[in-house]
């Protein structure tokens, strides 16, 4: 039996910033605010020949650098993602095109920055997963977005905060709260663009499998002392089957319940058997 594939993506400025940072991708698409959801069998050709990849990005140098940062970097990855069919490679193989594509990314946008006047600085953070039949799975980020498995009831990050504490929370010595209360504790020890160490985190020992749920999201929609918190979202993964309903209420519960940040997600959910089991 052929597994499904179910993707959405959306974002919000929130209630407080004159300006949304954020940008998103899935597949060939970028966007900010718009909502975008898409669904295909993993014997779909496109999957079999390039496979999914799917990121936000949260940028960083004020709105207007931030918000080239985030786009272009997005767009870059894209566009080197799906340069080339590559159905049939491996594990090993999988990885080394991610990061291949990771690394010229980096390059590109620094690049695009210097030449644009006042941007020098500017950068982005970076999250994401990269998809390929028949359970390859490629987990990367820079900075403090975030990468989420759903799966039997729990949630987990898959991602580690490129942040002072990152390491403590991702640990449990230290609660959100808590380290939303240190100051300095937010500071980002890697992005893309940025004059920070630019080298993308990758995480290649990872598999899907029917009745995952892969969530990729900013700071500003979960994140220590911003938006929601793990409870609330594995609440909402129970409840709510249907993609593109889960993306809108998550954001939307996410700015009600702060909305000093921007919060932009991606959820990717996979129904079915056979070819996504592992």
């Amino acid at each position: 039996m052929m597994a499904r594939i179910h993707v959405a993506g959306l974002g919000h400025r929130g209630t407080v910033k004159p300006g949304n940072d954020d940008h998103y991708c899935i597949g060939q698409w970028v966007e900010q605010s718009a909502l975008v959801a898409v669904s295909f069998d993993t014997g779909a050709a496109f999957f079999r020949d390039y496979g999914l990849l799917a990121a936000v990005a949260d940028g960083m140098g004020g709105y207007a650098g931030g918000a080239f940062a985030s786009r272009v970097a997005l767009e870059i990855l894209q566009a080197q993602f799906y340069a080339e069919r590559r159905g049939g490679c491996n594990r090993e193989e999988f990885t080394g095109h991610i990061r291949h594509c990771l690394v010229q990314t980096q390059g590109l946008l620094a690049g695009a920055l210097r030449r644009q006047q006042g941007l020098e600085d500017a950068g982005t953070t970076i999250a994401g997963v990269a998809m390929m039949p028949p359970d390859l799975l490629v987990v990367f980020h820079a900075g403090d977005s975030r990468v989420l498995l759903g799966c039997g009831g729990f949630v987990r990050a898959l991602t580690v905060d490129h942040t002072p504490l990152g390491a403590d929370l991702a640990a449990g010595r230290i609660t959100e709260q808590e380290a939303a209360a240190i100051p300095g504790a937010s500071r980002l020890t890697r992005s893309l663009g940025a004059t920070v160490d630019c080298e993308v985190e990758l995480g290649s020992e990872q598999s899907w499998a029917a009745g995952d749920w892969l969530l990729a999201g900013t700071d500003g929609w979960h994140g220590p002392g911003r938006g929601l918190g793990r409870a609330s979202i594995r609440q909402a993964l129970d409840r709510e089957p249907e993609v593109a309903s889960l993306v809108s209420r998550l954001v939307a519960a996410s700015v009600e319940a702060d909305g000093v940040d921007n919060a932009t997600l991606v959820a990717i959910r996979v129904e079915g058997g056979g070819d996504g089991g592992g």
